[in-house]
């Protein structure tokens, strides 16, 4: 009897276990990127290709950005149909807003139909990596793209698929997308549709320190309590 109430401990150890984040965690706020670096691409204005270009200069780091054709760095106006504007704001007229608010320039994939990928690589292992994006939505279709996190050797570690909804009448809105891993082991990061904006490209070699460390020596304490218990009996 004892030896199976063991072993059932012994589960329920290896589940809590099982809650460390071997594996990267897709992440909709860059809350936990301690000392990131964020790449604006303000310093781009329209630039078209695939690349490689090396985005990293603003922040001292070497990026490299590869993509689909029809991408443009540096692109300061786009039309995301039911998901809003995106672009640079001009001077108000007669108390109007004339051009939609803005953050400066950022990165456009083909519109609408080309589909391809979004790629930075970077010249270290990264624990955390994401983006502010957005993507031309047609209405009563569900459009959706894929992010991925690769590894040093170009392996994907993780992927996720997302689907953004903002305001037909908004600017500038979207949703910041992303990975943290328990290891600076993440060297690529893609985003994979058609349509997509991307901006405040923001990336970290911290490794998180999440909750779940401390339910986890929690919980196998209260595992240990409890074997040492049975023992005793």
């Amino acid at each position: 009897m004892q030896q199976r109430t063991t072993l059932a401990l012994a589960a329920a150890a290896l589940a809590l276990l099982a809650q460390l984040p071997a594996h990267a965690a897709s992440v909709t706020s860059d809350a936990g990127f301690v000392g990131a670096k964020v790449i604006t691409f303000n310093g781009y204005d329209g630039l078209i290709g695939t690349g490689p270009e090396d985005v990293g200069a603003e922040v001292g780091e070497s990026v490299l950005f590869t993509s689909a054709p029809f991408t443009e760095l540096g692109a300061n106006a786009r039309e995301l149909g039911e998901n809003g504007l995106w672009g640079a704001r001009g001077n108000p007229v007669d108390g109007l807003v004339d051009t939609p608010t803005g953050n400066g320039n950022f990165v456009a994939s083909g519109f609408i139909g080309n589909s391809g990928e979004l790629g930075f690589r970077f010249g270290s292992g990264m624990a955390g990596v994401g983006a502010y994006l957005n993507q031309f939505q047609i209405d009563g279709v569900s459009n959706s793209f894929t992010l991925l996190a690769y590894g040093q050797s170009g392996n994907v570690l993780e992927t996720t698929t997302v689907s953004i909804d903002t305001d037909a009448y908004g600017y500038n809105e979207g949703s910041f997308l992303g990975f943290q891993r328990a290891s600076a082991d993440i060297y690529g990061f893609g985003i994979a549709g058609n349509g997509i904006v991307l901006d405040n490209l923001t990336f970290t070699t911290a490794v998180p320190e999440p909750e779940s460390y401390a339910l986890l020596l929690a919980g196998l304490g209260v595992v240990g309590l409890l074997v040492r218990r049975r023992r005793a009996d």
